[in-house]
Formats: structure tokens, C-alpha cells, sequence
């Protein structure tokens, strides 16, 4: 009687070994680039809302400066009284603004309060949060802390600069956003400058 043997082959350990590693590489480096290519997304775009936020605070500051000159030349036309001058009033009421800490300013509730100024002394109170907008197209990033949650921190600051005749030549206005992106330690940021001139000399 005739036995045919037929030895059976198979992997040994180091076959299967890299065959593993291999896999894994083939994994894992896509998973990694699809990964970071998530959270370059990501920091884009927080870092795009974070110039639209900075810039906002500029054009609140602008507006609350010229609401009151607008008024101040109703006054003059309709030969009302006279309030005090534009700049100073936009001084006194924007005084937080001119504080080391600086303040938050955000569009009031109408007529009597047309922009809100927050004293930022306590960053906190400056962390911006999104509100649930009554148009669903429309919503807006405020300091009141019943809304959705943001990762933003807004701070307007303001310096003036006073002609050779002591009177207001220039107010600049410095709008900071500050933001943490997922887990970094260090907090990003955008910085936006602007210049409100007392182009009627109401000072």
C-alpha cells in the first residue's frame, strides 16, 4: 500500500506579524490625515467667526459714536437745546471701554438702550453666547448667558488721542476675540483696530 504525504504550509509568526503591520499602516495613516484635516477645518473656521466677532465690535463702537453726532445735528437744525457734545457723551457712556479691562458691546433692545456696554473687569461676564434666533436665519452672539454656549471671549478697549488744542483728535478702539480650539493649552486669538476721528470737531 502507497501513503501520498503532502506536508500543509501555512504563515509562520512573522509572516503574520507583518502582514499586520502592513494593515495597520494602510489603516491608520488615512484615518490620520482625515483627522487632521478635521481639525484644520475646525480652526478655520472658529477662526473666521472670531474676525466677524472682532470686526462686529468695531462697527458697534462706530455706530454708538455716530448715533449721538446724527442726534447732535437733528438738535442743531431743529434749534432744540443743544446736548453736550458728541464725543464727550460718547466718553462718558463708553466709560468701561476706556479702562484697562476694557468692556463687551452688543446691540441693545431698542431706542433707549440702542447698544449695551458690559464691563469686562470680570472676563467672564464678556464670553459671548449664541442666542436662539426668533428668525431662524439670523442668530446672534450676545453676552447674556441663558444661550448656547461659544467658545468666544469678546473685549473692546479704547484709548484716545488729544489734539495740540486739548481737544479730541482720535479714539482707537481695539476689538479682541479669544477662543480655545478642542484641546490646546493656549488660547487663540484676532485683533482688530479702528479709528473713530472727530471729523466735526464737536469736541
Amino acid at each position: 500500500m502507497i501513503f501520498n504525504y503532502s506536508p500543509q504550509t501555512g504563515f509562520t509568526l512573522v509572516e503574520v506579524l507583518v502582514s499586520i503591520t502592513i494593515l495597520l499602516l494602510i489603516i491608520v495613516g488615512p484615518m490620520q490625515i482625515l483627522s487632521r484635516s478635521i481639525n484644520s477645518t475646525n480652526f478655520a473656521t472658529e477662526q473666521v467667526n472670531a474676525w466677524f466677532l472682532a470686526q462686529e465690535g468695531l462697527e458697534l463702537a462706530q455706530k454708538g459714536r455716530d448715533d449721538l453726532v446724527l442726534r447732535d445735528f437733528k438738535d442743531q437744525i431743529r434749534n432744540e437745546s443743544v446736548e453736550p457734545n458728541p464725543m464727550a457723551q460718547f466718553k462718558v457712556g463708553h466709560a468701561p471701554c476706556f479702562t484697562a479691562t476694557g468692556c463687551g458691546l452688543v446691540m441693545g433692545n431698542g431706542v433707549s438702550a440702542p447698544i449695551t456696554k458690559i464691563n469686562c473687569a470680570n472676563i467672564a461676564d464678556c464670553k459671548l453666547y449664541l442666542t436662539e434666533p426668533s428668525d431662524p436665519d439670523r442668530a446672534s452672539f450676545q453676552y447674556t448667558n441663558s444661550t448656547i454656549n461659544t467658545p468666544y471671549t469678546r473685549v473692546i478697549k479704547m484709548e484716545e488721542t488729544l489734539a495740540t488744542s486739548g481737544r479730541v483728535r482720535e479714539i482707537k478702539v481695539t476689538s479682541t476675540v479669544t477662543w480655545r480650539t478642542g484641546s490646546l493649552i493656549s488660547s487663540q486669538k484676532v485683533e482688530a483696530i479702528t479709528y473713530l476721528f472727530n471729523v466735526y470737531d464737536t469736541n
